[in-house]
């Protein structure tokens, strides 16, 4: 590690280190305000200020965990399962006859009732205690599944499929991608600039893309400065079954809060407190609340920050702060955030491949730590078939069952990680005299 948490790093170093975070922060969520937005039927400005409301919130939200809350550079950005969920319902409600910001005004409840779960799990301090339940088996088998789920959407966006609405796979995309990959492998084997390797080849890929004349223009706006609203979709809307949705998600995602800060402190070489887990889910409540006070998609702790440092070998909190901070002003300014909208998305899943692998890594080596005997098989081996295979599984084969079956059966991440719970802790349970035995042993 280059520099660790309470590093200050030089001023050139700390310059380039908060637009790297900056950069990632943007690439690892725009898309999200841009595929909600088209799924809702957003129109372009409207697309634009839920861009503004995301990338405002994630800066305050991710400012507020590393100031007072469980203190890592960890970035509070839009949850793939919240994300998910957007989509899902949307489709759903819209079979039902429901309008689309009709369920947006619902989820807003619903992300408010999910934040004061979290702030109360973590205000009683159970959320430290709840540590136990994520053994290395749980955490492991959660990064392998996060990172099989992501594969597709990776490799789809490098191949160019989606990339200015084609449906097939571009080779001029697909051949500039694998360059992208290639300097970004290729800087971070140097040992001057391999902490700046994700940020170079945006960069680099950007400007390719400009010279190519790949980049899409940036939207026009008449202001240069506007505050962020609250109830984006309109007034907040009750209904049971995307609150209740959303209460379920908000207890599952405790599960992405252990194992993100468990992978944040290996990343950084500490090891997370029972307070800074506490203080983690309160504050990612107050994420929550400010998600639906705003309208944008729940955020949580995510895990690709703790790949960028164990890239990067930067943990300094220094140039995090000062990064949020500036995506608090992008948020205050519509011209700014509608060019690194800009950005495209190809480039950003190719500068990234590398630190999405240490997704996969990081899953790999909770599973090396544990003895494969026989009950390791079992469990580990039935989760992620369970969760693999599901992923495999149409969406549309779901649609016809309630939405919250449709959720938790469509979802492979989800079930892959409730099914590893159930066989660790219920049905191949350990004995407590086996544990006292070895814990003997090992004194």
């Amino acid at each position: 590690m280059f520099y660790k948490l309470q590093d200050k790093p030089p001023m050139g170093i700390t310059t380039l280190s908060v637009l790297q975070w900056m950069i990632v922060t943007v690439s690892s969520s725009v898309a999200v305000p841009l595929m909600i937005g088209d799924m809702y039927g957003l129109q372009a400005d409207e697309i634009g200020k839920l861009m503004q409301q995301t990338m405002f919130y994630i800066g305050l939200a991710s400012l507020l965990q590393v100031w007072i809350g469980h203190r890592y550079p960890m970035i509070e950005g839009p949850a793939g399962l919240w994300w998910g969920i957007f989509i899902i319902l949307a489709q759903l409600g819209t079979s039902m006859g429901l309008h689309p910001q009709e369920i947006g005004q619902s989820f807003q409840v619903g992300m408010i009732l999910a934040g004061l779960l979290f702030f109360i799990f973590g205000l009683l301090g159970w959320i430290g205690k709840l540590q136990k339940w994520f053994t290395p088996l749980v955490s492991g088998t959660y990064m392998i599944l996060l990172a099989v789920s992501l594969c597709s959407n990776i490799l789809t966006g490098m191949l160019g499929i989606g990339f200015q609405h084609s449906r097939e796979v571009q080779p001029g995309v697909a051949l500039v991608s694998i360059g992208i990959v290639a300097l970004v492998v290729f800087i971070m084997r140097t040992k001057r600039f391999s902490s700046f390797a994700v940020l170079f080849g945006m960069v680099g890929g950007w400007i390719v893309y400009a010279l190519l004349g790949w980049t899409e223009p940036v939207r026009p706006t008449e202001q240069l400065f506007s505050w962020p609203s609250i109830f984006f979709w309109g007034p907040p809307r009750w209904d049971w079954g995307v609150v209740l949705t959303s209460m379920l998600t908000g207890f599952v995602l405790l599960t992405n809060l252990m194992t993100s800060l468990s992978v944040m402190g290996k990343a950084t070489d500490t090891v997370p407190t029972e307070k800074q887990y506490n203080r983690g889910g309160i504050f990612t409540g107050v994420s929550h609340f400010l998600s639906g006070l705003s309208g944008v998609v729940g955020m949580i702790p995510l895990s690709l920050a703790a790949a960028v440092i164990q890239t990067t070998k930067m943990a300094s909190r220094l140039p995090f702060v000062i990064a949020m901070l500036g995506m608090m002003l992008i948020g205050l300014l519509p011209t700014v955030a509608h060019f690194l909208a800009a950005l495209p998305t190809p480039v950003a899943y190719a500068a990234m491949f590398i630190s999405y692998t240490q997704l996969l890594g990081f899953g790999l080596k909770d599973y090396v730590n544990v003895k494969m005997d026989e009950r390791t098989v079992i469990v580990g081996g039935s989760s992620l078939l369970v969760g693999i295979g599901v992923m495999f599984v149409p969406a549309v084969a779901w649609q016809k069952l309630p939405a919250l079956a449709s959720f938790l059966f469509g979802n492979g991440l989800l079930l892959g990680v409730i099914v590893c719970l159930v066989l660790e802790h219920i049905v191949f349970r350990k004995k407590e005299e086996d544990s006292v035995k070895k814990d003997g042993q090992a004194a």
